[in-house]
């Protein structure tokens, strides 16, 4: 080797161009003025032309390697953009958001709150700006894809909670129907089941009672085995079996809960194990409805309640009044049958701003020039100031009081049908005894009165008497004090009614809490050997393909702080049956902010989804969107080979 080379020249000068010199391809060994020569060919063409080429190859820079890089930043930046419109997508669904509006194109006005997010973060975000400058017919913001996004992360939540009730042992259905702005009976499909948490050596360190929503179904038929064949298709639709049922929690129509023909007893005939639980709230507030209605004077008072609301809410001025006298709120509250605590709600705004309202009542009697307007202000204000309307505000004041606080609990996801029936249990007792207390709450009625200004006497009336003939010996007796009156016809009768229509309504649930009963931990310590042998052997029979023969020996076991299967089994067997639909209605409250006015022409499909994104937000939440971009970009062969998935 005693020749000089030109290495770029070497790989890549160009032969055929004039200015090529073959001597620094072949080697140059004339060694005279060689610094003169390697000068001359380095500003030579064909030199330069080599090493651009020479520079390009060393740098990895063909034209294979730049078209691959390209590839790679584009799926790159595709994947950028799907991540952010997902998150958009599932953001805006658990708000309840509508995402369309009257224009269908980026910053333009009425645009919809989709694009319009979409619009404000490509101010800050390079990727989304990019993504807006393009001038390509591609950006994946069409209704199309968002229909398509809400419908791959509904199905992702709702694979992930069907998994989790196929790997419990039991599960319970809690379904309850609804009809939607468009007129639509919307079923909303609850599941009940319970998973067991465990620690890293595999060692059960909590149990969670879950109530997960599973979208709603359109129905076409209300009767009863239109609606179990619907229930029944539905369950094997998500591949589960139906002998693992062990509870039915409807509410109390005839359709659902019928003895003979209902969907219950239907459903109880292909899975003599599924029980029936009538929603305990429900029953609840049927138990108030019915001491309304079969006791005047209550009925009367909340029909005076109601017209209060309706007098003052139907005119701007007369609410205006009484808003200047009510310094801080509550203010009045409209009465609805279907809801909980509406009574409740209506009562508490009476009792602390009743002094407010009869000064109200009393400037429209006086100040007003509508002889109407005068006319219903006088008899609301007469009725106001009548003691028994005082006395009756105490005393429902205090029944609310005491079932409010068990409706309020009924209605939490995990509460079990014990922790039910001793609230049940506790709230009769109390309101028993309140039939002892009329003198007490006749005092707090009398304080009321005399701060309100009102006299405290009960008001005399004519009472009907049978008309007794000349040969008769018999008299016709009946109370003549007011205060007797009261207190028997009213006071006592709504004490009596409120009681046993609890214990009448209720006894269903204490027939199934009884077969459980023995499982509380208090009844574990406290029974004797032989009465839990035998409780066991009871609940064994029922369930016996759940528990095995074994299970009283375990029981007696499990007492001594020995593992036991079966007692675990009997427990979420227990823990897994329904004690009201609360879950279910309340779906109900998302579907009226999901399909509302302006959005009632909505797909029953995108509805059902948008309500799973909104209903399990915090499930959502924990999904890795990745995977949700990886499923998009197989949908088809061009999204493949955008997103890098050919």
């Amino acid at each position: 080797m005693d020749r000089v080379y030109c290495e770029p020249c070497w790989l890549f000068s160009d032969r055929m161009c004039l200015s090529h010199h073959p001597s620094w391809t072949v080697g140059i060994n004339d060694w005279q003025g060689l610094s003169a020569k390697i000068k001359k060919h380095e500003s030579s063409r064909a030199h330069l032309a080599a090493c651009v080429v020479f520079d390009t190859w060393k740098n990895d820079l063909t034209v294979d390697a730049q078209l691959h890089s390209e590839y790679k930043s584009q799926v790159r930046f595709w994947t950028d953009v799907l991540m952010r419109i997902t998150d958009v997508t599932l953001t805006l669904a658990s708000c309840n958001l509508a995402f369309r509006g009257h224009r269908e194109k980026v910053g333009e006005l009425n645009s919809g709150n989709f694009l319009s997010v979409i619009d404000l973060l490509a101010r800050y975000d390079p990727v989304l700006r990019e993504l807006l400058d393009k001038k390509s017919n591609v950006n994946y913001l069409s209704p199309s894809i968002q229909n398509e996004l809400i419908a791959l992360l509904s199905q992702r939540v709702h694979d992930e909670i069907v998994s989790e009730i196929k790997e419990a042992e039991f599960y319970s259905v809690i379904m309850d129907t609804t009809q939607d702005l468009s007129k639509v009976d919307q079923l909303s499909q609850v599941f009940r089941y319970v998973t067991v948490r465990k620690d890293e050596a595999d060692n059960a360190i909590a149990v969670d009672i879950n109530e997960s929503f599973l979208g709603f179904q359109n129905i076409s038929y209300q009767t009863a085995q239109g609606l179990e064949t619907k229930i029944t298709e539905l369950i094997q639709s998500k591949g589960l079996p139906l002998h693992k049922c062990r509870g039915q929690g409807y509410d109390g129509a005839s359709t659902m809960s019928g003895i003979y023909s209902g969907v219950q007893k239907r459903i109880l005939d292909k899975e003599p194990n599924a029980v029936y639980v009538h929603c305990a709230a429900h029953n609840l507030n049927l138990v108030l409805n019915d001491a309304c209605q079969h006791i005047t004077e209550i009925k009367e008072y909340y029909d005076i309640l109601q017209r209060l609301y309706v007098f003052f809410s139907q005119s701007i001025k007369r609410w205006e009044l009484l808003e200047n006298h009510l310094k801080s709120k509550p203010t009045l509250k409209r009465l609805c049958p279907t809801r909980w605590a509406s009574r409740r709600d209506a009562l508490y705004a009476l009792r602390f701003r009743y002094a407010d309202i009869l000064q109200a009542l009393t400037k429209i009697t006086l100040r007003s020039k509508k002889s109407d307007e005068r006319t219903e202000a006088m008899g609301l204000l007469k009725a106001m100031e009548a003691f028994e309307f005082v006395m009756m505000t105490v005393i429902q004041e205090k029944i609310l009081e005491t079932i409010n606080i068990v409706s309020q609990v009924l209605q939490k996801k995990d509460v079990d049908l014990l922790q039910a029936a001793s609230l049940l249990g506790n709230a009769t007792c109390t309101l028993a005894q309140l039939r002892d207390q009329f003198d007490n709450l006749k005092c707090t009625a009398q304080g009321l009165a005399s701060s309100w200004g009102i006299r405290c006497n009960f008001r005399h009336k004519r009472t009907c008497r049978i008309k007794r003939h000349f040969d008769e010996l018999t008299e016709d007796q009946r109370l003549t004090n007011p205060e007797e009156i009261f207190k028997v016809n009213v006071f006592y009768m709504c004490i009596d009614t409120v009681v046993s229509q609890v214990r009448t309504r209720f006894h269903g649930m204490d027939s199934v809490t009884r077969k459980f009963q023995f499982l509380c931990p208090t009844e574990l310590l406290r029974a004797s050997d032989e009465a839990l042998n035998e409780s066991a052997k009871t609940l064994a029979a029922i369930y016996n393909e759940d528990l095995s023969s074994e299970f009283s020996s375990q029981l007696l076991s499990f007492r001594n702080a020995l593992g036991s299967t079966d007692v675990a089994t009997a427990l979420k067997l227990f823990l897994t049956i329904p004690v009201t639909v609360a879950s279910a209605e309340r779906s109900f409250s998302k579907l009226k902010m999901i399909k509302n006015y302006l959005r009632s022409t909505m797909s029953q499909d995108r509805l059902s989804g948008l309500a799973m994104l909104s209903i399990e937000s915090q499930r959502a939440r924990r999904m890795d969107l990745t995977e949700i971009v990886k499923e998009f970009a197989q949908k088809n062969v061009r999204r493949r080979g955008r997103f890098g998935h050919c």
